[in-house]
């Protein structure tokens, strides 16, 4: 009878796990919770660090061909076609931005930082660079000053070279060490040995917490002058601005009037 058996796992990462009794749902779920769990987070965050290298991929194209579809938008006669084409450039852009930062986010839960090889600093810095491209088009219209056009361009460019970076350097490291002879994988001499070594996540947490410490001060700065912004016009101005003095004509009466 299942009531009157041993369940406790013998396995070494199931071990805190001991049942007695007629669930063997109990069981099964409570052993779920341990490995099967942490392994989907793994796999989870794994595949959100994946996606944010495509994504930046499409920022950093996106932005830089700005020129090109200009020069396909003038040679269009019809009105319509030429907003339906500016409309998607301007949803691509402004979604690879808003996505970066979205699931970027990952990037300042510090236990994910023990989970998998992350790029230090590379990926928490790429994310605040999204982060201030992103309030940048919330607070100035790129689209009309060259000046703000050209910082949106070099904080997307940065950004994207960064993140891709640490992808490639640092959570690759692993793999490519393991493809190198032992007698240059060893080494802290050659690039991907350094990278695992100072530059990853899991070997180096002391350069992580700190990453943390700043990226994360950045990012919140960075939202607060989005939430400030967002009072511009609202229920605020009515405590901020004065209000206007009613003007007061100075009338004579009809006998001082020469």
């Amino acid at each position: 009878m299942i009531g009157d058996r041993d369940w406790t796992p013998k396995h070494k990462n199931l071990a805190f796990v001991k049942l007695r009794g007629d669930s063997l749902l109990g069981f099964l779920l409570q052993a779920a919770s341990g490995t099967y769990v942490a392994a989907g987070a793994t796999f989870t965050e794994n595949t959100i660090a994946v996606i944010l290298t495509m994504i930046a991929v499409l920022a950093l194209s996106i932005q830089i061909a700005r020129g090109y579809f200009l020069r396909i938008l003038r040679k269009f006669t019809l009105r319509l076609a030429a907003d339906m084409w500016w409309l998607i450039y301007i949803i691509l852009r402004d979604a690879s931005i808003f996505l970066m930062v979205f699931l970027g986010f990952m990037f300042f839960w510090p236990g994910v930082y023990q989970d998998f090889p992350i790029g230090m600093p590379f990926a928490p810095l790429s994310i605040d660079l999204f982060a201030m491209a992103l309030v940048m088009l919330l607070v100035v219209d790129t689209d009309e000053e060259p000046f703000y056009n050209s910082m949106l361009t070099i904080l997307v460019i940065a950004g994207s070279l960064l993140y891709i970076t640490g992808i490639v350097l640092v959570t690759e490291s692993p793999v490519a060490l393991s493809i190198l002879p032992p007698t240059v994988s060893n080494s802290t001499s050659n690039i991907w040995g350094f990278a695992n070594v100072y530059l990853n996540s899991v070997n180096n947490p002391s350069l992580s917490i700190y990453t943390f410490y700043v990226c994360f001060g950045i990012l919140v700065l960075c939202g607060l002058v989005a939430i400030l912004y967002s009072f511009k016009g609202g229920i605020f101005n009515r405590f901020i601005e004065p209000k206007p003095k009613p003007v007061v004509k100075d009338v004579m009466p009809p006998s001082e009037k020469k």
